[in-house]
């Protein structure tokens, strides 16, 4: 029934002009039948011509029922006319319906991330730009998205998009950082009414680092807010965020021990989204790391040396895997399959299915119909970054970015939000994101999931999560460059005194993440 009614109103206006061109003709074909002043009586297939051809006819009929017959038929025959438009002549009717577009979302590239984003936001008008079709392009025109094929370079062609009345922009070009720049810079430069969101993909995290601190992205401006997001980088620290339950165990008595096969940048992303948090009795967790190149090892222990402190980590062969229990594994290779491969692979040497194996894949669907079941039974939970990445921006949009602003406002009331540059945005996001961390380590539930509960902690607790706030803070500088010295504001050098230990750092400075920890309590306790 429902898929009836889907094809009704797919096809309201054909079926509506279908009607009107029915009963023009057979009302037409009536009328002249019977007879009308100036012509004379005809049989029926000559009554019908005459009707068909009525409409294009100088003599103005008197007749009620060919009056009628003319009105139908000219309704029937402009909408035949805008359908032939619209299959001729596609693309002016697509510019022709866009022209009204306002508050809707334009998406530049055609890609995996566009479907993803398409179908989080299928509520809204969406505008999809790309410079050629491909296999997605069907899927999307089906869906109701406008697909406009043109040169993204062009800003007359962004234009035509309606960028100057759309609500977000996304520019994500699959492997094409520089066009994605390109794009932004073209839709900075484009006169808006209203501030103009605008989400760009870089695959290269340490490109991101350095485009933070360039003009356009630093700090938002009258009409354009730029916010840079890596696919690996926010798609993991999402994913990481929204299944902690599937990677913790939910009473943490002693520190869990974590395996990581594979050493790649989903290896070091996971060990940045993890290696801060400690047990509420305050013990570090404890990582293991599979990867027999040992050129790859000791160029981890360079870049990481920072991470020795934060957690204990031991490089570690292979067969230890049967000997040693973990709370989680994570098969951080780069090729999806070869992933899938090897956690079902470690699944059989375990010869129990437990604990939970965790994938990050940038593409499930092609295992999903075929495999889903049997990955389910082995516990081995695919994660797919692209959906992480559309998630993450939905809930930025409907919730993270107002609790943010409160964090900020926490320990800073003079300079507005909307000032502070993208990095320290991002940070505010950040804290955010590391609740659901925090509140799960502490309460063993997840934050979404704690609804009409007064949530306490001791000061033995409070301490804790604030520590575990500050190491997170720590950690997220290290990784944009920052060291430890005397800070230079507006922070160009990305110096910081606070690089320290926790038990090393001033009263004040340690308020600030005790206001964090009562800005987490707060946000339980105002859920409904």
């Amino acid at each position: 029934m429902n898929e009836k009614l889907k094809t009704v109103k797919k096809y309201a206006w054909e079926f509506t002009f279908g009607a009107f061109l029915v009963a023009g003709l057979i009302l037409g074909t009536i009328g002249f039948h019977k007879g009308v002043k100036g012509f004379c009586d005809r049989n029926w297939f000559d009554s019908f011509y005459e009707a068909f051809r009525l409409f294009g006819q100088k003599t103005n009929p008197t007749s009620c029922l060919l009056q009628w017959s003319k009105w139908l038929l000219f309704v029937a025959y402009f909408g035949v006319g805008v359908k032939l438009t619209q299959l001729l002549v596609p693309r002016l009717w697509d510019y022709f319906r866009i022209w009204f577009y306002n508050k809707h979302i334009v998406i530049c590239g055609l890609n995996k991330i566009t479907m993803n984003l398409a179908e989080k936001y299928n509520d809204k008008k969406i505008v999809v730009l790309a410079e050629e079709t491909n296999k997605y392009a069907e899927t999307l025109r089906r869906k109701g998205v406008k697909l406009l094929i043109g040169d993204l370079s062009d800003k007359n062609f962004l234009q035509r998009a309606k960028i100057k009345t759309a609500s977000q922009v996304f520019a994500v070009i699959d492997n094409d950082d520089k066009k994605n720049v390109e794009i932004a810079q073209n839709i900075s430069q484009i006169s808006k009414r209203n501030v103009l969101e605008c989400f760009t993909l870089i695959n290269d995290r340490k490109l991101k680092t350095v485009l933070e601190e360039s003009a356009l992205f630093k700090y938002q401006t009258g009409n354009f807010d730029g916010i840079l997001f890596n696919i690996n980088e926010m798609g993991i620290k999402y994913g990481i965020a929204t299944n902690i339950d599937k990677i913790l165990p939910d009473k943490i008595e002693t520190p869990p021990e974590i395996l990581l096969v594979g050493l790649t940048e989903k290896t070091e992303i996971i060990f940045l989204n993890l290696a801060h948090c400690l047990t509420m009795k305050g013990k570090k967790f404890k990582f293991a790391v599979v990867e027999k190149d040992d050129s790859k090892v000791s160029e981890f222990k360079t870049k990481y040396a920072y991470l020795q402190n934060f957690a204990d980590v031991d490089f570690v062969c292979e067969e230890i895997i049967k000997d040693r229990q973990f709370n989680c594994i994570f098969v951080c290779t780069e090729n999806q399959t070869e992933a899938i491969i090897k956690a079902v692979e470690i699944r059989y040497i375990l010869g129990k299915n437990e604990p939970n194996i965790i994938v990050f894949a940038n593409d499930k669907e092609t295992f999903e119909e075929v495999l889903k079941t049997e990955l389910e039974q082995k516990k081995v939970v695919v994660i797919n970054l692209f959906c992480q990445i559309a998630d993450y921006v939905f809930d930025l949009e409907k919730h993270i970015e107002e609790q943010a602003k409160t964090a900020h406002y926490f320990w800073d009331k003079n300079k507005p939000y909307d000032e502070q540059s993208g990095h320290f945005k991002q940070t505010n996001r950040n804290q955010i994101l590391d609740n659901y961390l925090r509140t799960y380590i502490a309460l063993g539930e997840k934050m979404t999931v704690i609804k009409n509960r007064s949530i306490l902690f001791s000061d033995n607790e409070k301490e804790t999560l604030a520590i575990m706030e500050h190491r997170r803070w720590m950690l997220e500088k290290y990784e944009n460059g920052w060291i430890f010295g005397v800070r230079v504001k507006p922070d160009e050098f990305k110096r910081h005194d606070c690089l320290i230990e926790w038990e090393k750092l001033p009263d004040g400075e340690t308020q600030k993440d005790f206001n964090a920890i009562d800005l987490m309590i707060q946000l339980l306790n105002s859920q409904k």
